[in-house]
């Protein structure tokens, strides 16, 4: 395991204990003292974010265009697979970017939209058995701002550009920019031009499926704790769904194969997985208020981030009376919160 690895296992191991620190309270029926610890809101645990999830998609939904969405997405080949695990950092970074390219090389065409588009994507990278499959959404509104402040739209209704024509622009500037980087050797850039790259073009009317589907993958890792059918000593028990026939099945995976899949999935410290281009970025916020005028919808100000909220009232686990705060409890010391026998190699000091 790299340092991003240890570090996503350790924050999952601690995620809700004493380690991480919390809120004391005291319930006045029983006289009981209870803790709520804190999470760890690492990005690759599976019982954290889903405020975050709630709060992005509520203001997603609030902030869509009125014109029709559209979900691009783009698969990764397999040939290329092996480059991510070896270098994610570099591999990610230059996939995000030639996507986004080969959607405004391709919009900004006469015959597509003509002019500036604005859109967001997501990279995920499993798939329903956690093996590595890189793929980015990306969501799209079809309108473009053209010459002379001119929006421009699709020719027809439910339909933006042919998958095969995105998919055959990032193959061009995809393998160019490995090649170029060093990340691949120059041997394999005939045979990644040869293959056929995928990419899928899906017309999500206003745009709220969408919205909610990227939001389920958001802030989440590549299982839940509810496909989690049976876990013992040696190995564990998920449900996987075969989604070209529709059905679900048990699939056993050997303990140690099980984590590997599961940390291969640790993005890069730093790097982005939600990124925005064109006039949804958010430099771009008088030209989106300006397309917004132009359709009809109210003009989004940007508000002052909002006070923090009050603690929820919790219940006695006991008497399910309520309990009322009387203290914190700080975190552990960092040499405490060190998970030493996966952090440290030498058993000298992890003793």
């Amino acid at each position: 395991m790299d340092a991003t690895q240890r570090k996503a296992l350790q924050c999952i191991l601690l995620c809700r204990t004493e380690a991480m620190g919390g809120r004391r309270y005291r319930c006045g029926h029983c006289q009981k003292d209870h803790f709520a610890w804190h999470s760890c809101n690492h990005r690759l645990c599976p019982v954290c974010g889903g405020a975050g999830t709630a709060a992005w998609v509520a203001a997603k939904l609030e902030e869509r265009l009125r014109v029709d969405h559209y979900m691009i997405t783009f698969t990764l080949p397999a040939q290329l697979r092996e480059a991510c695990l070896r270098d994610p950092a570099a591999s990610y970074k230059h996939f995000f970017a030639c996507a986004a390219k080969a959607i405004k090389d391709v919009l900004k065409q006469p015959r597509h939209l003509s002019g500036q588009c604005g859109f967001y994507g997501m990279l995920q990278t499993w798939r329903q058995d956690m093996g590595l499959h890189p793929h980015i959404h990306f969501i799209i509104p079809a309108v473009a701002l053209g010459s002379h402040g001119r929006l421009n739209y699709p020719r027809r209704r439910g339909w933006l550009a042919r998958g095969d024509v995105f998919a055959a622009r990032l193959r061009t500037l995809l393998s160019t920019a490995l090649v170029r980087e060093n990340i691949l050797p120059r041997q394999q850039l005939e045979g990644l031009r040869t293959i056929k790259w995928n990419c899928d073009v899906a017309h999500f009317g206003d745009g709220a499926n969408a919205i909610k589907y990227i939001g389920a993958y958001l802030h989440k890792g590549p299982i839940c704790d509810s496909r989690i059918l049976e876990a013992d000593e040696r190995s564990v028990t998920i449900s996987v769904k075969d989604r070209t026939i529709g059905k679900t099945a048990a699939l056993v995976i050997e303990g140690a194969d099980f984590v590997r899949r599961y940390l291969q999935h640790a993005l890069p410290h730093g790097f982005h997985r939600l990124r925005y281009f064109g006039f949804l970025h958010p430099r771009a916020r008088a030209t989106l208020a300006a397309i917004r005028a132009r359709l009809g919808g109210p003009v989004r100000k940007h508000l002052p981030p909002a006070e923090p909220a009050e603690p929820p009232v919790l219940l006695c686990p006991h008497c399910r009376r309520p309990m009322a705060l009387i203290g914190h409890r700080s975190r552990a010391p960092p040499h405490q919160r060190v998970i030493h026998r996966l952090w440290n190699r030498n058993p000298r000091v992890a003793a």
